[in-house]
């Protein structure tokens, strides 16, 4: 089965940027993340599918988009992450040496979430080609926190993040 060439710059990854850059939102998704384990870029694409396509996932739809990013997710982004923060976190001297080196790391782990969310676009093409709609995020995201007994306050701020960001 041949698969298209992933889109990292993708309508996914610009509704992503748009509504991370969105009062509060960075935030919450950190709360999401750090404490309970949601992946961010899984949150964004349940809210972008529901606020810029319509579409009401199933929990096997949003499991499936988990299994479909997981192995990269583990292998790639995650490694990053932690790379990032444990420099971070070391007691080094402020050396421009080190400071340019986790830029370098904060660079490639955006890369590879930019790459993770290539790959659910390009899911979302092929199983919802040019659906269009609005109104699910909430539903989509309520769905995937459900998962994670993550915080309802976050999941609210983050799908009327989405659906403002969507709003014509």
């Amino acid at each position: 089965m041949t698969h298209l060439p992933l889109e990292p710059d993708n309508p996914f990854w610009r509704f992503s940027l748009a509504v991370y850059a969105a009062p509060g939102v960075q935030p919450a998704c950190l709360t999401l993340q750090d404490d309970h384990g949601l992946d961010v870029n899984l949150a964004l694409f349940c809210a972008w599918i529901g606020a810029r396509r319509g579409i009401a996932l199933t929990g096997a739809e949003i499991e499936a988009a988990g299994l479909l990013v997981a192995a990269w997710r583990e292998t790639a982004v995650l490694p990053l992450r932690t790379l990032r923060r444990a420099i971070k976190a070391m007691p080094l001297p402020a050396d421009p040496a080190i400071g340019t080196f986790r830029q370098r790391i904060a660079a490639a782990e955006l890369e590879a979430e930019q790459l993770q969310q290539a790959m659910l676009f390009r899911w979302a093409e092929a199983c919802w080609p040019g659906a269009r709609g609005s109104g699910q995020a909430a539903a989509n995201l309520r769905g995937l926190a459900a998962r994670h007994g993550a915080a309802d306050d976050a999941i609210a701020l983050l799908a009327d993040a989405a659906e403002r960001v969507s709003a014509p």
